[in-house]
């Protein structure tokens, strides 16, 4: 296949990541489903079957249609929706198979460093809060401050709770959507003459 039709087809998948990606976390914002956004699993997706680039792209896009449906608040987050990227490429960037462990492991990660980015945003925005409605993970920063930890720390331990299974949710779904052989078959014609493309492994480890 050449080039660049190859190209082609993957902005294409990547604006499919980005439609997936606004949908679900529209559901979920709009739903009000505590300790979930949803808005970062077609990146994720991307970012391990593919070059950085493309995940990149995708979760600054995301942003941008967001921004676009809920004002312009959603679009530091592309700061995270990157970074989110950066560290699922980075995770499975030598792996060759990858297992729901390793799944679980990646969310964990995501979760922990993502939360160095969307801490700070939320304390700029919202005072290290999630958002202006009362949640849980407000309720755990109030009481972390209350402690004693500074501000800037309470925010991100709420982040890190609130994106902690989320990231690990996203992950898994991943893990089965790149099982299923009409996928797992697009995906490794796309990667015939990209990047070594890192196999989900159909075996539960």
């Amino acid at each position: 296949m050449g080039v660049n039709k190859r190209n082609s087809q993957l902005i294409i998948l990547c604006g499919l990541a980005v439609c997936i990606n606004v949908v679900l976390g529209s559901i979920v914002t709009i739903t009000g489903v505590p300790l979930l956004f949803l808005d970062a699993l077609g990146t994720i997706f991307i970012s391990i079957n593919f070059n950085l680039m493309y995940g990149v792209m995708t979760g600054l896009c995301t942003n941008l249609v967001l921004t676009i449906f809920f004002g312009p608040l959603a679009l530091p987050f592309a700061l995270v929706n990157m970074t989110v990227a950066v560290v699922a490429n980075l995770c499975t960037r030598n792996d060759t198979r990858l297992t729901y462990s390793k799944a679980i492991l990646v969310g964990i990660a995501l979760a922990l460093v993502g939360s160095l980015v969307s801490g700070p945003i939320r304390l700029w925005l919202y005072g290290g809060f999630r958002g202006i409605t009362p949640t849980l993970t407000n309720v755990l920063v109030v009481t972390l401050k209350a402690s004693g930890l500074k501000l800037l720390n309470a925010a991100y331990w709420g982040a890190v709770s609130d994106s902690f299974f989320d990231k690990i949710i996203s992950c898994l779904i991943v893990f089965w959507l790149s099982r299923l052989p009409v996928i797992h078959k697009k995906v490794t014609f796309l990667n015939q003459k990209g990047r070594d493309y890192h196999e989900w492994t159909s075996q539960n480890r």
